[in-house]
């Protein structure tokens, strides 16, 4: 999320080729100083030692050029130059007063947030939540960046995203994570192979690869110690780090796509892709963010995604048993 910087001020200098700058403390000093007559005065209210509203103004008078108080009388009063710079000054106290009441009062979901997210979810219900998100947050300004679960979890960590939905958790110590959905993983071929589903095995596949997410992945790693425990170590794994590529593989009949059936819910349905049994680990999706991130910012928009990815399950359950 990006916030907003107030600039420091710029006023004329002596030298107009090098214009001064100066912080809003050293107005805040002169202001006060002027509004309650007194050196001490405006210290005690300002929470400071009179030392320190003494420097503050003489910085300021370096700048400007020339004396902005009059000493000499009680209660202290502006110089002539004082007085004009003193209209100035409050106008720049109040413009920082009404940016700071609006930070404060504006809904946290404003400004621009970074998200990252696997493909998965990109091919699944992110369009659905993107609306809504559009629809709720109208001031948010989105950047969306798709990648890997661990190209995401990186990009967590140097900070060039803000929140990632990915398969986690991402287990690192500045890292807050929670539960988005699950997928169940499932075998997926083209009806051209012949496979047939209620007398299907692994054991009996020859010559067909299995494909599936890219070798850095959870599901790679989880697939390869499953068919390493079932004594199938003759069937090949392929992996690919785009989804799109998995199914456009497995549509072509070159190989078992090895990725859970939501994502290839139409071609499932209209039959040029069939399901075969075999039980695989679920994948478990979080969303993932930086404890530096705004608190509400970063709950608002998980709700929302949680939200929307049930009731995609509940739509996806639905599909599956249409009877029910």
């Amino acid at each position: 999320m990006q916030y907003w910087r107030t600039p420091c001020a710029t006023v004329s200098h002596r030298n107009p080729s090098e214009p001064a700058m100066f912080d809003f403390k050293e107005i805040e000093a002169f202001v006060w100083i002027v509004r309650l007559g007194s050196f001490r005065l405006a210290a005690r209210h300002l929470h400071l030692t009179q030392p320190s509203v003494s420097d503050r103004i003489a910085r300021l008078e370096s700048i400007v050029g020339e004396p902005l108080l009059e000493r000499t009388q009680r209660p202290i009063k502006p110089t002539p130059k004082g007085r004009q710079f003193h209209r100035h000054a409050l106008r720049l106290m109040e413009a920082r007063q009404e940016a700071m009441t609006m930070l404060e009062l504006a809904t946290p979901f404003q400004g621009t947030l970074r998200l990252g997210v696997v493909e998965s979810i990109a091919h699944s219900w992110l369009p659905e939540f993107l609306a809504e998100l559009s629809r709720r947050f109208p001031e948010m300004t989105l950047e969306l960046e798709v990648d890997s679960s661990p190209g995401l979890a990186a990009k967590l960590h140097n900070r060039d995203v803000d929140m990632a939905f990915l398969m986690g958790p991402v287990n690192v110590q500045e890292v807050f994570n929670r539960f988005l959905c699950h997928y169940t993983m499932g075998l997926i071929a083209s009806p051209r192979l012949g496979l047939d589903p209620a007398h299907f095995s692994l054991h009996r596949v020859r010559g067909l690869p299995l494909i599936t997410f890219a070798r850095d992945s959870r599901p790679y790693r989880e697939l390869g110690s499953l068919l390493h425990q079932q004594k199938l170590e003759h069937l090949k794994l392929h992996c690919s780090s785009s989804l799109w590529t998995i199914v456009r593989m497995t549509l072509d009949g070159l190989g078992l796509g090895a990725i859970p059936p939501r994502l290839v819910r139409e071609e499932l349905a209209e039959g040029k892709l069939i399901e075969l049994p075999i039980e695989l680990p679920e994948l478990e999706f979080t969303a993932s963010w930086p404890q530096h991130l705004d608190k509400s910012l970063a709950e608002g928009v998980t709700e929302l995604a949680i939200e929307i990815a049930r009731i995609d399950q509940q739509s996806s359950l639905l599909g599956a048993n249409p009877g029910k």
